[in-house]
């Protein structure tokens, strides 16, 4: 991040500067726009009028008190630019270290512990539209891949994504702090440039959708699962369990075991499923005649191709074919 922001997000606002002295959290309800109801256990629910004309709404999440419980009426990114943060959301404990960016779908609840003075958690909330939003994310995430769709099966019952930094491309923190950059310092064109970056963010963010959700950390996914999964993601036309049993030193069945127990399905119909939705990309990106997709992709039989494809999409592969 640009380090005039960065010197400029750590200094002290006039919250942080009450809070940091009484060590308690300073109720800023009233500064946002809120749905309210007379119930006392009445959960506070940001909406969409903090947008001002604007498709996003950038800020600082305040820092040396907890901040409460409270849900949204629209999608809310929290990027962790330095430093660390413990959620609460929906339930389930997050833990954020620089460069992570949690996802929060509408209505999610989160509370967030604690930030210290090194600790930069930027909030980017998204007005309202069918491309910003999880479901969209996850459309588009289960047909990129078979790590994507193992991930978002085990976590399809979250309304919030997490991307961790040493799992997903650098480009997505660079088109952050751009964005971040120019809400703040607010140049000729800011506004143009930030709807430009968004539509990049989306773009990679669908891209980058193989996220480790707190429910696959919690339930212990073997990292040579996670290995292979992204082995047969990556590398799938060059690839065979026995290539991998000799690559980590396991055993072929052992793997193929665990594999199936992991997944739910066997390795080689994983693999297949893969180069099926990778000749499935090239069908709709080149103009590679069909045989030499079905090489490239790593299947030896035409008859098994077609047969299987038919069974996944529905249809034949010269009827995707956009030319």
């Amino acid at each position: 991040m640009n380090n005039e922001l960065l010197s400029k997000l750590k200094e002290l606002n006039p919250v942080e500067k009450k809070q940091y002295n009484e060590q308690l959290f300073i109720n800023d309800f009233n500064d946002k726009t809120l749905l309210h109801a007379s119930d006392k256990k009445f959960v506070p629910i940001f909406t969409e009028e903090f947008f001002k004309g604007k498709n996003i709404y950038v800020s600082k999440h305040n820092r040396f008190a907890p901040y409460p419980k409270h849900t949204h009426t629209f999608l809310e990114m929290n990027y962790m630019v330095s430093g660390s943060a413990k959620e609460k959301v929906n339930g389930h404990t997050i833990y954020l270290n620089q460069g992570d960016i949690l996802l929060l779908g509408v209505g999610t609840t989160h509370s967030i512990a604690t930030l210290g003075k090194d600790d930069i958690l930027i909030n980017i909330i998204f007005r309202n539209n069918i491309s910003f939003s999880l479901e969209n994310l996850r459309i588009i995430g289960k047909t990129k891949n078979v790590l994507s769709s193992f991930i978002l099966a085990n976590d399809n019952a979250h309304d919030f994504m997490v991307y961790r930094k040493k799992h997903t491309e650098s480009s997505i923190r660079q088109i952050a702090n751009l964005i971040i950059e120019e809400y703040y310092f607010d140049k000729n064109f800011s506004d143009k440039l930030i709807d430009s970056y968004l539509n990049s963010l989306l773009i990679l963010l669908s891209r980058n959708t193989n996220i480790h959700s707190d429910k696959i950390l919690k339930e212990n996914t073997p990292d040579i699962i996670l290995y292979i999964l992204k082995e047969i993601s990556t590398n799938s036309a060059n690839i065979s369990l026995s290539y991998i049993a000799k690559k980590t030193s396991y055993s072929r069945s052992y793997l193929g075991n665990l594999f199936k127990k992991t997944v739910g399905k066997s390795f080689s119909d994983a693999l297949t499923e893969q180069r099926l939705l990778d000749a499935y990309n090239l069908l709709n990106s080149t103009n590679l005649s069909i045989s030499d997709i079905i090489q490239k992709v790593g299947i030896s039989n035409k008859t098994f191709f077609y047969q299987k494809f038919k069974n996944k999409f529905n249809c034949l592969p010269s009827e995707i074919r956009y030319f």
